[in-house]
């Protein structure tokens, strides 16, 4: 702090280590710049005229300036990273772009001109290192000591590369906090997007991916400029359909009705063509979930689905989508009034496929996951669910709701003796190969509430299962 300015960043360079034994890592530029961020400024100003901009010394400077530095100083830093050299910014360029991603928005407020002159400096800069500068700062995934096969076309390794960064940016940066339909984005704008869309290599996707994911809301503020730009690129035969497809689904509502009508035709088609791809699964249940909320609250209207496309859907879907899909079928049942008779009963009896290679293990733990949280409606969705049941062996435990307290409710077996037999009975096989854990404590709640069933052939075939296994 008192040593000359021409001096700062060579002694700094000489103190910036770790003692042996220490857990603590010297860095007293970053403390300089907390504590006389204009003496660190001037000290990096310096340096540059002899051509040297130390990276550890800049990034520092960008990222911990202080919030309450004056005017006249914030003008100078801004004009600063203006006149870096490209070659520097390209080094810089992921802390560029999270500054970017986070400050520019202030930074607009402050100065608009100086924000737009820092702003496409920085673009420029990373563009200028080409395919290396733009990719992602995520590392591989790994499991196990074994790195995971994964897209790197996807929102994750966007939005921690610096162009996805930067497109991050451009969209915080519309102005108004409501923006009313039709409202349009600013062409200035627009033609910035358009120009990541067109950068190089990995660059482009991380472009793509984050302005998918606010396809709704770009839909609803400028839909001329989203139909003739972003929509085209979900066309499964797109060079960017991939990014575009991960962006959207990451978007965190359905399909915007107008939305919905336009792109119908691909959502109908998503299922297999979705599931190539090395990404995280969940993206498959979003799309699913996506049309079953078109069947399911808007059935034969144009943002929505017939049965025939939806049931076209559940067949194209792999059991885990499937398996997903029951459980927020489940979800509907619960959240919505009388949701269980008028929207999933409806929906399994009209909707769901009937043939039996639909009827598996997995599905049918998935239903049976559906049915012990339906409540006072359990005798009605079990006999819309009965018909997709199979008997089958389990190494879990499927049932143990069936004979237990849940948040203070009787067990199901308790308020539905004879419908949770019937249930017991379909899904037993005719032969078990191991004692069943569950069935037996189901068939002693059903004898202790309903004694009359012990003489019922289902109760009775049931028994002897368990007395001969």
């Amino acid at each position: 702090m008192d040593i000359p300015v021409n001096e700062i960043v060579a002694r700094a360079k000489n103190d910036v280590k770790r003692d042996f034994g220490s857990f603590t890592e010297k860095r007293p530029f970053t403390g300089l710049v907390k504590a006389k961020p204009r003496k660190a400024l001037s000290a990096l100003t310096f340096a540059g005229k002899a051509g040297e901009y130390p990276q550890a010394f800049w990034s520092s400077m960008i990222n911990d300036l202080p919030e309450d530095i004056s005017p006249r100083l914030r003008r100078a830093f801004l004009h600063r990273l203006a006149r870096l050299p490209q070659s520097v910014v390209a080094e810089l360029r992921h802390t560029l772009g999270r500054w970017l991603e986070q400050k520019f928005v202030p930074v607009l407020e402050f100065d608009e001109g100086l924000g737009w002159c820092v702003y496409d400096h920085i673009v420029d800069g990373i563009l200028s290192g080409g395919v290396d500068a733009a990719k992602s700062g995520l590392g591989d995934v790994r499991e196990g000591g074994e790195i995971v096969e994964r897209s790197n076309r996807t929102l994750d390794h966007a939005i921690n590369g610096p162009l996805g960064m930067c497109t991050e940016a451009l969209f915080r940066a519309v102005p108004g906090d409501t923006q009313q339909p039709g409202s349009l984005i600013p062409q200035h704008l627009k033609n910035r997007v358009e120009r990541l869309f067109a950068a190089s290599g990995e660059g482009s996707d991380h472009a793509v991916s984050v302005a998918m994911r606010r396809l709704n809301w770009l839909m609803y503020v400028d839909p001329i400029w989203t139909q003739a730009r972003l929509i085209p690129m979900l066309a499964f035969d797109h060079p960017a359909s991939e990014p575009a497809w991960n962006g959207f689904l990451h978007s965190e509502q359905v399909p915007w009705p107008p939305l919905a009508e336009l792109i119908k035709p691909l959502l109908i088609d998503l299922f297999p063509w979705i599931d190539g791809f090395s990404w995280d699964r969940e993206l498959s249940n979003v799309a699913a979930q996506w049309l079953g909320f078109m069947r399911v609250f808007h059935p034969d209207q144009p943002e929505g689905l017939t049965k025939q496309e939806m049931r076209t859907v559940l067949r194209s879907m792999a059991d885990e989508s499937r398996n997903h899909f029951i459980f927020w079928l489940g979800r509907v049942g619960q959240k919505n009034e009388n949701g269980w008779i008028e929207l999933v009963v409806p929906f399994i009896d009209n909707v769901w496929p009937r043939e039996r290679r639909f009827r598996t293990s997995t599905l049918m733990r998935a239903w049976i996951g559906l049915l012990d949280d339906t409540g006072d409606h359990f005798p009605v969705v079990y006999r819309a669910v009965k018909k997709l049941l199979v008997p089958v062996e389990t190494n879990d435990h499927p049932f143990y709701r069936f004979t237990r307290e849940i948040n203070d409710e009787e067990p199901i077996t308790t308020r539905f003796p004879e419908a949770t037999l019937d249930l017991m009975n379909t899904v037993t096989p005719q032969v078990l190969t191991r004692p069943p854990y569950e069935l037996p404590k189901v068939l002693a709640l059903i004898a202790e509430i309903n004694p009359a069933l012990t003489s019922d052939p289902r109760y009775l075939r049931l028994k002897d299962l368990i007395e001969r296994s």
